[in-house]
C-alpha cells in the first residue's frame, strides 16, 4: 500500500512540475509576444502570412503552387502564419524589404501580436513535450531567453523545433516498444517510426536546419542495429522505407514545390547556399565558434523582457549532465553533437539556429542538476553522524599542536605569495582603480572603497572601462560585480569562448600527436629510438617567445621561409580568409609547443606495461585498436591525464605565442586580453576582473577533470 501511495505521489508531484513549465514558458512567451520590439526578419515572414491570408480568404488553392516569399526557407510555417492572421481584420502588405536592412519601424499591430501568438503556441508546446521527458528540463526550456526570443517573434523556429522534438519522442517510443512482447513489438515500432517519420517530413517543410534531428535518429538508429545484431543491408533497407515516407511529407506540405519539384528545391537549395555565403552575413564578421558564444550567454539586446537570464547556467548543467544523459539515453548526446557540429560547420551564425539543440541542451541540463544532487547526497551520507570513519591512524591533539610551528612559515607563504595577490586583485575587480587613481589605489582606496561598498556606505557606479573613450577619475570607487559579470558575457564572453575551444583544439593535437609518437618509438625494432626521443623534446627546450618568432618568421607572406615556397599574394590570401585560416596557424605553432612533454609522460607510462600484457592479448586474439583501448589506454592515464591537465592550464593561459602572432578579437586568450586592457589606458580594475575570471573558470575546469580523470591516482601510480 505504500508502495502505491509513493508511485501516486510521485506522479503527482510530476504532474504539477509539467504544469509549472507549461504555464511558466507560455507566461514568459506572452510577456515577449508584447514587449519585444520588431526584428530583422518578421517583416518579411509577416508579409509571407500576409499573402498565404490572403489565398485563403479567396480559396485560391492552385495560388500557393506559385507563392513562397523568402524562398531559401521552406513555406510550411509560413503558411500556419497565413491560418493565424485569418483571425484578425485585413491590412496593407507589408513592403518587401532586403534583409540586409534594419529591421522595419513599423508593422501592423494585430497581425504581427497574432503571429507572434501562433509562434509562442508551439514554443510552449514545445516545453510541454519536453517536460513530459523531465519536468526540470521543460523549466530549463521555457526560461531559456534565446528559446523564449525566438519562439516569439514571426520567425520560422517555432513549429520545426516542436515537430522535430516530436519526432525524436516518437523514435524514442519505437526503440522502447522494440523491447516489447515479440508479436505486439512489430507493429507498434513500424506505427512509431511512420510517426517520426511524419513529424521530420513537416519539419524539414519548415525549415531545413532542423532536419538535424533526422539525422541524429539514423545515426542512433544505425547505433543501436549494429548493437543489436542486424547486419547493414537490413537496417539501410529500413532506413529508406522509412526516409522515402518522410519525403512524401515533405513534398505533400511544401505546395510550391508541386509544379517543379526537382528544379524548384534546386533553387531553395541554392538560394540558402548563396544566402549564407551573401555579402551580409560576412559583414556580421561572426567567427567559426560564434554559436558556442550564444550557447553561454543570455540575450543582450532587450533589457526589461526577459524575468530571469539563466542561458550560461542551463549550458555548464549540461555540461556536467552530459554523461549520465549518455547513460540513461545515447540519441539526445547524439543529437546535441552533431546540431553542435552543424552550428560550427555553418557559415552563417545567426543566434536563432542554436534552437536547433536547445532542447536535449534543456535535457542534460537537468540531468546535471540532478547528478550534483546525487552526489551532494552520496557525500552526506559518508559524512553522516554514527558513520564508521575510515580506518587509519588516529592524530592526537597533542601531535596537531606539535606539528602546527612546522606548517605555519608554509601557510604564511602561501598566504603571502598566493592568496593575499587573489584577494587584492579581488578587491580590484569590484572597483573602478585605473591609472589616473593609482596614487589614491596604493594607498588603502581599493580596500577602502570595498569595504565601503560591503557596509553599504557607498552605491556601486556605472561604468564602463571598455568604452572608445576610456575612463579616468583620480580616486577609487566602489564598482560592484558588475564589471566582473561584463566580462562573463559580452566581448569577454566572446574571449572566454575561444579560449576554452582553443585549450580543447590544441591540446587534443599535442595529445595526438605525442602520444603516437611515443607509441612507434616505443615499438620493438625500432632503431635510434633515444636520438629521436631528444630530437622531438628540442621543441619543449626552446622558450615560447622565441619559438612564435620562429613560426612568425615561417608564416610571413612577404619574407617567411613559407613565402618562399608558395607566391606570398597566395598566402596573404588564405591567411587573412576568416578565422580558420590563422587559427590553423596557431594550432600548428602550439602542437610543436607542447606535444615533447606528453610524448615524455606517454613513454615512461609505456616502460611500465608489462609485455606479457600485450603476449597474453595477442594470443586471444586482439588487434592493435584493441590492444590500445583495452591495455595501453588504461594504464597510461594514470600519466598522461596529469600532463594533460597541466598542458591545458598553460594553454588556457598562453601569452607569448598570441602576443607575436598579433591576433585580433576575438582570437585571443584571457591572458592577451588583461594585457591589452592593461596597455590600453592602465585599466587596473578591468584588468584584474579578467584574472579574476580566468582563476574561477581554471578553478572550476580543475574540477572537472579531477572528477573526471585519475589524477590522484597518477600520483601515486607515477
Amino acid at each position: 500500500m505504500n508502495s502505491i501511495r509513493s508511485t501516486h505521489m510521485r506522479v503527482y508531484l510530476k504532474g504539477l512540475a509539467i504544469l509549472l513549465a507549461v504555464l511558466l514558458a507560455g507566461l514568459l512567451r506572452w510577456r515577449a509576444v508584447q514587449r519585444l520590439p520588431i526584428d530583422y526578419d518578421e517583416n518579411d515572414y509577416l508579409r509571407a502570412g500576409q499573402q498565404y491570408a490572403a489565398l485563403l480568404r479567396s480559396h485560391d488553392w492552385a495560388g500557393f503552387t506559385q507563392v513562397n516569399e523568402r524562398p531559401e526557407h521552406p513555406p510550411l510555417n509560413k503558411i500556419v502564419f497565413g491560418v493565424a492572421l485569418l483571425s484578425v481584420p485585413e491590412a496593407q502588405i507589408v513592403p518587401e524589404r532586403d534583409p540586409s536592412q534594419p529591421p522595419a519601424e513599423y508593422l501592423p499591430p494585430q497581425q504581427l501580436r497574432a503571429d507572434r501568438t501562433a509562434s509562442a503556441i508551439f514554443g510552449t508546446l514545445e516545453v510541454l513535450l519536453v517536460a513530459l521527458v523531465n519536468p526540470l528540463a521543460g523549466i530549463f526550456l521555457g526560461i531559456h531567453t534565446f528559446t523564449i526570443k525566438y519562439t516569439s517573434q514571426v520567425m520560422l523556429e517555432a513549429l520545426p523545433a516542436f515537430t522535430s522534438f516530436a519526432g525524436a519522442l516518437c523514435y524514442l517510443a519505437a526503440k522502447k516498444a522494440k523491447r516489447g512482447p515479440t508479436k505486439q513489438a512489430q507493429g507498434l515500432w513500424a506505427a512509431w517510426m511512420a510517426a517520426a517519420a511524419f513529424a521530420l517530413g513537416l519539419t524539414a517543410a519548415s525549415k531545413y536546419i532542423y532536419c538535424v534531428a533526422g539525422i541524429a535518429i539514423l545515426v542512433d538508429w544505425f547505433r543501436t542495429s549494429r548493437r543489436e545484431g542486424s547486419g547493414f543491408l537490413k537496417w539501410f533497407g529500413m532506413a529508406m522505407i522509412w526516409g522515402m515516407f518522410a519525403l512524401m511529407v515533405f513534398f505533400a506540405a511544401y505546395p510550391y514545390l508541386w509544379p517543379d519539384p526537382l528544379g524548384r528545391l534546386k533553387d531553395s537549395i541554392l538560394s540558402l547556399t548563396a544566402y549564407s555565403q551573401g555579402a551580409h552575413v560576412q559583414e556580421a564578421g561572426y567567427p567559426v565558434w560564434q554559436p558556442l558564444v550564444w550557447l553561454t550567454m543570455s540575450v543582450p539586446w532587450h533589457p526589461g523582457v526577459f524575468v530571469v537570464s539563466l542561458d550560461v547556467l542551463i549550458s555548464l548543467l549540461a555540461l556536467i549532465g552530459a554523461r549520465r544523459l549518455w547513460q540513461k539515453e545515447p540519441f539526445y548526446i547524439v543529437w546535441l553533437g552533431l546540431g553542435l557540429v552543424f552550428l560550427l560547420l555553418w557559415p552563417t551564425k545567426w543566434p536563432q539556429y542554436i534552437l536547433i539543440l536547445t532542447a536535449p541542451l534543456s535535457l542534460a541540463a537537468a540531468e546535471g542538476v540532478q547528478g550534483i544532487l546525487a552526489s551532494a547526497r552520496a557525500a552526506w551520507v559518508r559524512t553522516a553522524p554514527g558513520r564508521q570513519a575510515r580506518p587509519g591512524k588516529v592524530v592526537s591533539k597533542r601531535e596537531t599542536l606539535t606539528s602546527i610551528p612546522w606548517l605555519l612559515p608554509g601557510v604564511a607563504g602561501l598566504g603571502l605569495l598566493v592568496l593575499f595577490p587573489l584577494l587584492f586583485q579581488l578587491a580590484m575587480a569590484l572597483t573602478d582603480f585605473n591609472g589616473a587613481s593609482i596614487r589614491d589605489g596604493i594607498q588603502g582606496g581599493v580596500w577602502r572603497a570595498v569595504w565601503q561598498g560591503i557596509l553599504g556606505q557607498a552605491r556601486a557606479i556605472d561604468f564602463d572601462p571598455f568604452s572608445a573613450q576610456g575612463y579616468s577619475a583620480s580616486s577609487v570607487h566602489y564598482a560592484g560585480p558588475n564589471l566582473l559579470l561584463h566580462i562573463l558575457s559580452g566581448n569577454g564572453s566572446s574571449i572566454l569562448i575561444f579560449d576554452l575551444l582553443w585549450m580543447l583544439l590544441s591540446v587534443s593535437l599535442q595529445a595526438v600527436l605525442g602520444i603516437g609518437l611515443a607509441l612507434m618509438l616505443d615499438r620493438r625494432g625500432v632503431r635510434l629510438a633515444g636520438f629521436w626521443r631528444t630530437i622531438f623534446i628540442l621543441p619543449w627546450a626552446i622558450p615560447e617567445f622565441i619559438g612564435a618568432l620562429i613560426w612568425l618568421r615561417t608564416f610571413q607572406p612577404e619574407i617567411g621561409w613559407l613565402g618562399m615556397a608558395i607566391p606570398a599574394e597566395a598566402l596573404r590570401s588564405y591567411l587573412t580568409r576568416g578565422a580558420a585560416s590563422p587559427l590553423l596557424v596557431l594550432l600548428i605553432a602550439a602542437t610543436w609547443f607542447g606535444f615533447p612533454f606528453i610524448m615524455l609522460a606517454a613513454s615512461a607510462g609505456l616502460k611500465l606495461i608489462p609485455r606479457e600484457l600485450y603476449d597474453a592479448a595477442a594470443l586471444d586474439g586482439a588487434g592493435g585498436w584493441q590492444l590500445f583501448r583495452e591495455i595501453t589506454w588504461p594504464l597510461l592515464m594514470p600519466l598522461v591525464i596529469p600532463a594533460l591537465i597541466l598542458r591545458s592550464i598553460l594553454a588556457f593561459n598562453q601569452f607569448y605565442l598570441f602576443n607575436v602572432m598579433q591576433t585580433k578579437f576575438p582570437m585571443m586568450t584571457l591572458a592577451n586580453f588583461s594585457y591589452l586592457v592593461f596597455t590600453r589606458g592602465n585599466e587596473y580594475a578591468a584588468s584584474a576582473a579578467i584574472n579574476i575570471a580566468a582563476v574561477a573558470v581554471l578553478f572550476v575546469l580543475l574540477l572537472l577533470f579531477n572528477r573526471l580523470s585519475r589524477i590522484g591516482e597518477g600520483a601515486s601510480y607515477a
